[in-house]
């Protein structure tokens, strides 16, 4: 009998897989297609080029187009088989993937690496549980589209093939972090259990940039020239002068603990007992617990044994409903009134706080939807009247019990940092998602794709602070001309210029402690425009929110990175170093007060943990992501990778 998987040996020299394995997954999400079809000159200028090859404009959209094709294809056959869909591991559809999966695979071509046809069967086979037989798998292809024409099985095995033969390459590079060497282990281990308390000196590079010599104009066209597409990144040492994405939003912010203490005053005594007698025998119960406490609070029950039963009549004779309730009736021990008043008050409170500002935030959206439509009609007749007058959130505000917002231009970044609304989220109806809704950011609904301005977005915080907002003004991503950005290019100029001087001021200090056995307080004393300070103690890593160890950044210091735990944990009480932060724009002199426990009782514990690995495991795979990025990093210098413009996400 043939295999579920004969219509693609058919096609044996254009067979392609899409899909990393889950494990690789982990770590990275396998970049899309190589370029396809062909472009020509002048209407298709070059989007990137490498040492070797190039891809248009035409080509390099054509493949991002077919990611997303690979990716309906993988969820469509994977549906067949009975998978998940919300737990499928699809690949990101973004330029930067595309031209990285070429170069992987070119590097794979060097390599001498080839995909066979049974490689590719086998991942099918995995993909779909061998549960998919060929003419489901023929109808889902026969029904993708890429823009209005139908998808090849030609262009879709091809796509697949690359992605099996760029998986290798990268299993190829894992193997060497394999079976992690014992050194590793006790590396690994250190940097989650081991506290440093450090003095350092920061030199701030900014400082310092007045002795750097002027450049010249020639210099500083050059130095733009060369950072001119690149975004900024606070963490990165290099600069960047692209503007990024800003947007401007006005919002309405209703706080609970305002809401629910006003509301609160309006529920009666009235509706608290309405909803008593109502919930009583569901949501307040008598418990063993809360009986015995009642019964603390009364002072005990001496006298129990001398009182009639509750179910007697005075006559001593059993009551009928007391016997009912005796035999399992109906009539279930409740707490009193008066001891879950106040619950009730708050349950109400909250409940009517919540019903009034959904009431006020849908006539709010109503309003600025109106607005929305009277100002794209004004728009599109032209200029001769008046626009249309905005909502007024002042006004609003006051008569509704909220507070206004209106923002400057801002980033994604800049949004999230300030808190509130900048991190706050929706759950939405999600039918694919495995419990039928999902939770969608803030950024999501302001700075995602294709959102709209004056299209009203509702939100919430981890407080329970409640959020409308919408968008007044989007700014696309551009690149200034050097004229407008001449000072910012200055002073980045100078800032990478200056770190030599930085540097030179740091290690005077360190050597000058290191030679007089002195802390560094009194090394640059309390006249000077250096000071010192005390930092820890702190591990090398920490928790991170999502599980995995993140760097540990102490509140005494900026951006600490890498370079400086290395430098910090690699010395012994007493002794100094120089390191600079991440982005590299302070050079700390350093001195290590005291490592917590010693190494030789951390041995100990470490060689009774070595039975339990799992923490050292995560250590390790954040170590293998590192280089891994770093390997992809290395591979686009080798290729001298060139953008022609800023890839899209």
């Amino acid at each position: 009998m043939a295999g579920s998987f004969d219509i693609f040996r058919r096609y044996q020299r254009s067979l392609l897989v899409a899909v990393a394995i889950l494990a690789m997954l982990a770590f990275f999400v396998l970049p899309p297609f190589l370029q396809m079809g062909g472009g020509t000159a002048a209407g298709d200028p070059v989007a990137a080029r490498w040492t070797g090859g190039e891809i248009r404009e035409g080509q390099l959209e054509r493949s991002v187009a077919l990611r997303s094709v690979v990716n309906r294809f993988l969820v469509e056959a994977a549906v067949a088989a009975g998978r998940d869909p919300a737990r499928l591991p699809l690949f990101p559809e973004s330029e930067e993937a595309v031209v990285r999966t070429i170069l992987v695979n070119e590097e794979a071509r060097r390599n001498g690496l080839v995909v066979s046809d049974t490689a590719i069967n086998d991942f099918l086979a995995q993909w779909t549980n061998n549960l998919v037989r060929p003419e489901q798998l023929a109808a889902i292809i026969a029904s993708l589209r890429l823009g209005p024409a139908a998808v090849s099985q030609h262009d879709l095995f091809e796509a697949l093939r690359a992605e099996l033969t760029g998986r290798n390459m990268l299993f190829m590079f894992q193997t060497g972090f394999s079976g992690d060497p014992p050194g590793w282990r006790w590396d690994y281990y250190r940097r989650l259990e081991q506290q440093a308390t450090v003095e350092v000196v920061p030199v701030p590079v900014e400082t310092v940039v007045a002795e750097v010599p002027a450049p010249t104009e020639a210099e500083l066209r050059t130095f733009f020239d060369r950072h001119r597409e690149s975004l900024p990144d606070p963490r990165s040492d290099a600069p960047g002068f692209r503007r990024p994405r800003r947007v401007r939003y006005e919002a309405f912010v209703a706080r609970r603990d305002a809401c629910e203490a006003a509301a609160a005053k309006e529920v009666t005594d009235d509706a608290i007992a309405a909803f008593y007698e109502k919930n009583k025998a569901t949501m307040f119960r008598a418990t063993p617990e809360t009986k015995s406490a009642d019964k603390d609070a009364q002072g005990g029950d001496k006298d129990a044994k001398d009182k009639p039963d509750g179910n007697d009549k005075p006559d001593g004779k059993p009551d009928e409903k007391g016997q009912q309730d005796a035999a399992g009736g109906t009539a279930p021990d409740v707490e009193p009134l008066e001891k879950v008043r106040d619950r009730i008050r708050e349950q109400l409170a909250r409940e009517k706080a919540a019903a009034r500002i959904d009431a006020v935030f849908s006539a709010i959206a109503g309003d600025v939807g109106r607005y929305a439509e009277d100002l794209a009609l004004w728009k599109a007749r032209g200029a001769g009247s008046e626009p249309p007058p905005a909502p007024d959130v002042d006004l609003i505000a006051s008569k509704q019990s909220l507070e206004a917002v209106r923002s400057d231009l801002v980033t994604a970044e800049q949004a999230v940092a300030a808190g509130g609304i900048g991190r706050s989220f929706e759950l939405v109806a999600d039918p694919g998602s495995r419990f039928g809704i999902r939770q969608q950011t803030w950024l999501d609904s302001i700075f995602g794709q294709n959102t709209l301005p004056l299209r009203p977005v509702t939100s919430r915080d981890v407080e329970g602070n409640r959020y409308l907002s919408w968008k007044t003004d989007d700014q696309a991503e551009s690149v200034p001309t050097f004229t407008e950005a001449r000072d910012e290019v200055e002073f980045s100029w100078r800032i990478v210029e200056g770190r030599g001087v930085a540097r030179r001021k740091a290690e005077e200090i360190a050597s000058r402690a290191r030679a007089e056995k002195r802390p560094l307080a009194e090394v640059v004393g309390e006249a000077g425009p250096l000071r010192a300070v005390k930092a820890g103690p702190f591990t090398w890593l920490s928790p991170g929110a999502s599980g995995q160890p993140e760097l540990t950044e102490p509140e005494e210091l900026e951006m600490p990175g890498a370079g400086f735990m290395e430098a910090v944990f690699a010395l012994e009480p007493g002794e100094t170093a120089v390191a600079f932060n991440e982005p590299r724009t302070v050079c700390y002199a350093i001195r290590l007060d005291a490592l917590d426990p010693p190494e030789a009782a951390l041995r100990d514990t470490f060689l009774a943990a070595r039975s339990d690995p799992r923490r050292v495991a995560a250590v390790a795979q954040g170590e293998f992501s590192r280089s891994f990025g770093a390997w992809l990093g290395g591979l686009e210098k080798r290729y001298a990778l060139t953008w022609g413009r800023q890839p899209r996400r």
